[in-house]
């Protein structure tokens, strides 16, 4: 991409396809819940939810690798173009069999544990016991796929492959609740289901490892040996140091998001929580049209940040403008959406799930919309810290906020309730976002890829 062309027409190509990459199968499994239910009923479905959300936690195991080899690579194109030797090589060798070598580790440690204390689910009878006990072996053999993959799609946006990776993206995530659907047809078994994403995920791997061999010059076949003679111990030391610190905020952030839930139902009812939760997950979707234009924005601003470091300082200033018309462009796009879904709030929970839910959900999700639409900003700072090597201030950053936000949550819930619990919010994402701002204005990104990658 031109370093001149700030938010041009690739840019926002490749904007548009990391969106859809994101929003197509997400449709795609809002479509599969009534199939599901109807042909594997109401448990099944509820233990095959958890299983994926347990399979997607554990991607915080790639230690923010997949990050670190996006800025990497893209700092390291960036000295080529400026005629420095570039291996990239080592960069994806290192973080593929160290995250291979993780998941298969994990998947060995975590099917023990089922082999000798079960399955974590309080279930309706024995036989369902036996049948998920299997469903979760098949599963576990999704967890190295799933951590090489960050590695290899990590490769790929680093070289601004979006529309590439995208056109598997989207297959991938349809096929991930299209199989599960299929499966059922023939029989109401989360073997089936949990078999059909084990297929989905290594077919993804495959044709991931196909585009970055493709890219890389080398025959898919003989490209595994190419990555193993790739393997630093320099860059091993590189990556973690990055990564380490996004791991940080990746392991806190969960715990930010959802301490509210369980101070509702400690100090409120059950009932509650499901009041708060439901229109809180539906709201936590809008940061998603922000995080299509940041996971361009990493690698452009990574290579900005190279470049300014090594051989031309105009792109620091580059680096700051493109920053500055993505936060205006993200501020449009979040003031619009924001304001027609504070409109249509009682209307669209009337229709939903009746008046009487629509009369104890408006108010706080009309305060958790404002507290979303900063949080989205919020993510275009957070991003350019991340591509200049800040990763180590931001992670405590979100260390700091934990325990002060969590005292903040019980004070306001026990004080004002529900609606105390979306102001909490709202005041914390003000807070991050001005702290994350004045952090990238402070920083000016001038920080050197190289130092920290």
């Amino acid at each position: 991409m031109p370093p001149a062309t700030l938010l041009s027409r690739s840019l926002l190509h490749s904007v548009f396809w990391s969106l859809s990459g994101t929003v197509v199968p997400m449709l795609a499994a809002l479509a599969a819940v009534p199939w599901l239910m109807q042909t594997l009923g109401q448990e099944r479905v509820g233990i095959l939810s958890l299983v994926w959300v347990v399979v997607g936690y554990f991607s915080f195991l790639d230690m923010g690798l997949g990050r670190a080899v996006t800025v990497a690579v893209a700092a390291l194109r960036a000295n080529a173009v400026a005629g420095t030797h570039v291996d990239e090589t080592h960069v994806l060798g290192t973080a593929s069999v160290l995250l291979s070598g993780i998941g298969v580790a994990a998947a060995v440690v975590l099917g023990l544990a089922v082999s000798v204390w079960g399955v974590p689910f309080d279930l309706s009878s024995p036989s369902l016991r036996e049948e998920v006990k299997l469903a979760l072996f098949w599963t576990l053999p999704s967890l190295p796929l799933l951590l090489l993959s960050s590695a290899l799609r990590g490769q790929l946006e680093g070289i601004g492959a979006f529309k590439a990776l995208n056109l598997l993206r989207i297959p991938t995530g349809v096929l991930l609740v299209l199989g599960p659907c299929l499966s059922a047809t023939w029989t109401p078994s989360l073997i089936g289901a949990c078999v059909s994403i084990l297929i989905v995920r290594l077919l993804h791997v495959l044709v991931l490892w196909r585009l970055v061999s493709d890219q890389a010059g080398v025959g898919a076949a003989a490209y595994g040996r190419v990555l193993l003679h790739g393997v630093s111990l320099v860059w091993l030391r590189r990556l973690l140091s990055f990564g380490s610190w996004v791991t940080v905020s990746n392991v806190i952030g969960p715990l930010i998001v959802y301490v509210d839930r369980f101070v509702i139902g400690f100090t409120l009812s059950a009932a509650a929580v499901a009041v708060y939760a439901i229109p809180f997950d539906l709201v936590s979707r809008l940061p998603i049209l922000i995080a299509a234009l940041c996971s361009v924005l990493l690698p452009e601003l990574a290579r900005l940040a190279s470049l300014a470091s090594s051989s031309d300082p105009s792109a620091t200033s580059r680096a700051q403008q493109l920053v500055a018309r993505s936060s205006a462009l993200s501020l449009l796009v979040v003031t619009l959406v924001v304001a027609l879904a504070y409109l249509g709030t009682p209307w669209a929970f009337h229709v939903w799930l009746g008046a009487d839910f629509s009369a104890q959900a408006t108010a706080p999700t009309r305060v958790l919309l404002f507290a979303f639409g900063v949080n989205a900003l919020a993510q275009i700072p957070f991003t350019a810290l991340q591509a200049v090597g800040r990763v180590r201030q931001v992670a405590l950053l979100h260390s700091i906020e934990l325990l002060p936000y969590a005292a903040l949550v019980f004070l306001a819930i026990s004080s004002l309730g529900l609606i105390g619990a979306a102001w909490a919010w709202l005041l914390r994402s003000v807070v991050d976002y001005a702290a994350l701002a004045w952090m990238w204005h402070r920083h000016q990104g001038t920080a050197a890829i190289s130092s920290t990658i």
